[in-house]
Parts: C-alpha cells; structure tokens; sequence
C-alpha cells in the first residue's frame, strides 16, 4: 500500500516516543539488552514468531537494538511500561513485507501476558499508522495456533483475510499463518464510535 498523499516519508523517527495509558513506545537501547535477551529466549515466544532466533543471547539482544530501524518506512520499538521502573515488556513494529506497506508484529514478555498489553501497544502503533503515516491498511499475521494473537488483533479491528504459509525460524521452514488486515475505513468507523459511545 502507499502512505496517502503529502505523508512526508522524509520525517526524522528516530526519537519517536508513543505513550498509550499504561505503556510507553520507543527505540531500545543497549541499556535494554538483559532484559531483552532474557523476555525473548523463550520458546514459546519464538515458535510464533517468523525470525526470532532461539536459543536468544545477550549477542542477539545487542545485534537488534544496535540494527533498530526509526523511519516511515519501518518502524522497531521497545515497549516499556509507563511510571517509575520504565520495565522493558516486548517489542512491536511496523514494516513492509509481502507486498504489503505496513505489517504490525509485536511480542510481549511471558510475565506480561494477559493483562491486555499487546492489545494497547498494537491501538496505539495501528492509530500512529493512520494518523501519522497515512497508512490505507495495516496488515497483520499469526500463527493458526495463537489464539491470543488473534484475539488482539480481532480487539484492534482487524478482519480475517484468509490463510497461508509464513517462515519461521524457530521451526526451520514454513508453517501455517492466517492473515489480518485493517482498512483505513473500518479504522475510521471504530474510532468514531468509540467517540461517539454513551458513558
């Protein structure tokens, strides 16, 4: 997809901090990388994803945070928690793949799950998207056996776009994945109902 009209692809990301209500988004720092390195060497984070490596080591951390890629044309955030401990929680992203201009993927901590989390990091990225980057669609993919990935995104609006086959590292090959995708309109009726919803 193109960014609409006038998106400026030139804009400086590179100190993009995004704040939902209880989480913070912004580029990692080597400061993260024990934190990083212990979330992610995780196998049940890793199966899931398309090219986390697992084992994960400290090498691994500071090649990814040294690699962290800020513009409109790929984005790759920490999460963090918002308050005094600023704690380290995932990353999430945004970047061109399959044809597609902008792909969200996103992994959270094991400690972390279920407490709707991915859910915010995943509005408040999609929202920048629409609103900054003048995305027309976000697509999205998961892995036909994560259910709670598909739940976040079915909470962030996105509609089931059919079925395929996406790599995976941690499995050496290609796995089953099913597709997601948000369109701009849709987006745009989900926000303005949510503006519009009796208290």
């Amino acid at each position: 997809m193109s960014p609409r009209p006038g998106t400026p692809l030139d804009r400086d990301l590179s100190d993009l901090v995004l704040e939902t209500r209880r989480l913070v988004l912004r580029r990692p720092t080597r400061a993260d990388a024990e934190s990083l390195a212990a979330l992610a060497d995780d196998a049940g984070i890793a199966e899931h994803l398309s090219t986390l490596p697992h084992p994960y080591t400290l090498d691994d951390a500071l090649v990814f945070i040294d690699n962290t890629e800020i513009g409109p044309h790929r984005l790759n955030l920490g999460i963090y928690r918002r308050g005094d401990d600023g704690a380290f929680l995932g990353t999430i992203g945004l970047m061109p793949r399959d044809g597609e201009r902008f792909v969200l993927g996103y992994w959270l901590g094991r400690p972390h799950w279920g407490d709707g989390l991915a859910t915010e990091a995943a509005q408040g990225l999609v929202d920048f998207a629409f609103e900054t980057l003048g995305a027309e669609a976000v697509a999205a993919t998961a892995r036909v056996t994560n259910g709670a990935s598909r739940r976040v995104l079915e909470k962030c609006g996105f509609q089931y776009a059919g079925q395929g086959m996406g790599p995976s590292l941690y499995h050496r090959g290609l796995v089953p994945i099913d597709r997601f995708r948000l369109e701009r309109s849709i987006w745009t009726s989900l926000k303005n109902w949510s503006r519009s919803a009796v208290a």
